[in-house]
């Protein structure tokens, strides 16, 4: 083994061993959630554990077999990552839009372009025409194809927050740095500072793909029960003495509730204890002021209920304590956006409000807010 190649070693069993826990920890979120979509990107990390091993046999002994096994185990790997994102999109109820339909079509023609350009500066070069034509083939496929869902996850930002966002950005320059590495098969030189580009962006990946699929988010989206519960769509406003009556109603709809007691909370109800004391909290708890957080859980919510053919229900026990920590403008906004997710989806909002609890103003908004929900 050449010097280079010995340089090489550390990033290659670095990148492995993320590769190994990735494929590991996402198995798992699979066999318990049984979204197909982890299945799927738990593959493709087994496979890249592959595809890392050969890329260590090339740069130490190059041989057109093992530039065949590379370019498929790479075009692998990234075919499935492909399905797993593209079915993680379906899940969350994503269709693909026309424009992404149309970027996807330019693919071809841009890799034809690719070959083009690899073969004219590695024509005196490449070490064996027909092993690097498969290297570069590959390396381009896997490239546009990584630089592709780069562009195609940013779909789901709404519900993943800024998770996504780095996603989308490690995918796009995972996929751009693919596109030189057929080059560096004759520049060993330059081929230790790719194995440690590449062993910091896999990295990169396999954290972000492991974050990602633990989350609540996307452990949360199951099917649901559907029970049929006579409740009129749009906002209503109730006070302690109804919510009581309305809580045995609901006991056995999947409800999705906010609220500041836990007395009493129905089996079926997923529910967040509000308050400033989140890391204290034994159960799931959000804070009073994160209600960017609270607008994000509820419309996964709807569209998971509406994905199960029933009618989502939100409920919120803490107005109060909301306009304590956020101006009354900034909750009002809140209520609006989630009015508008529950009309949308056919859904209903209720909020458990005292009369005397609030200014005559702030009242006649709340008010307001159910006359809009009704026209």
């Amino acid at each position: 083994m050449d010097p280079y190649s010995t340089l090489s070693v550390l990033p290659g069993i670095i990148t492995m061993g993320f590769d190994i826990l990735a494929f590991v920890l996402i198995l798992r979120i699979y066999f318990k959630t049984k979204r197909t979509s982890a299945f799927y990107i738990a593959l493709a990390w087994l496979f890249d554990f592959f595809t890392v091993v050969h890329y260590g046999l090339i740069s130490s002994t190059y041989t057109t077999g093992t530039a065949y096994r590379l370019g498929f185990l790479l075009t692998l790997t990234s075919t499935l990552i492909f399905i797993g994102i593209v079915k993680w999109l379906k899940e969350e109820k994503m269709g693909i839009a026309p424009h992404y339909v149309e970027v996807f079509s330019l693919l071809g023609p841009i890799l034809v372009l690719y070959l083009i350009v690899i073969g004219m500066l590695m024509e005196a070069k490449a070490p064996d025409l027909r092993g690097f034509l498969v290297l570069s083939s590959s390396h381009g496929i896997a490239g546009l194809l990584f630089m592709w869902l780069g562009y195609l996850v940013r779909e789901i930002k709404d519900i993943y927050g800024k998770k996504i966002t780095y996603l989308s950005i490690v995918l796009l320059i995972f996929g751009l740095h693919l596109l030189p590495i057929p080059i560096t098969y004759t520049l060993p030189e330059q081929a230790i500072f790719g194995s440690a580009v590449s062993a910091f962006l896999i990295v990169a990946l396999t954290v972000l793909m492991i974050r990602l699929t633990s989350s609540e988010e996307f452990l949360r989206l199951k099917t649901m029960e559907i029970h049929e519960v006579e409740i009129e769509p749009g906002v209503r406003i109730i006070n302690q003495e109804e919510y009581k009556k309305v809580k045995e109603k609901l006991k056995d709809a999947p409800v999705l509730a906010f609220v500041r007691t836990l007395n009493n909370i129905p089996e079926n109800w997923t529910y967040y204890f509000v308050t400033t004391a989140t890391k204290e909290s034994k159960v799931e708890a959000i804070s009073p002021m994160n209600l960017e957080r609270m607008t994000e859980l509820s419309y996964k919510y709807l569209k998971a209920m509406e994905e199960a053919g029933s009618r989502g229900i939100i409920l919120i026990d803490c107005l109060e304590y909301l306009i304590m920590y956020n101006e009354f403008t900034s909750v009002i906004k809140f209520l609006n956006k989630l009015k508008d997710f529950v009309v949308s989806h056919k859904g209903t909002l209720i909020l458990v409000a005292e009369r005397d609890a609030f200014e005559d103003q702030q009242w006649a908004l709340l008010t307001r807010l159910l006359e809009e929900a009704k026209e």
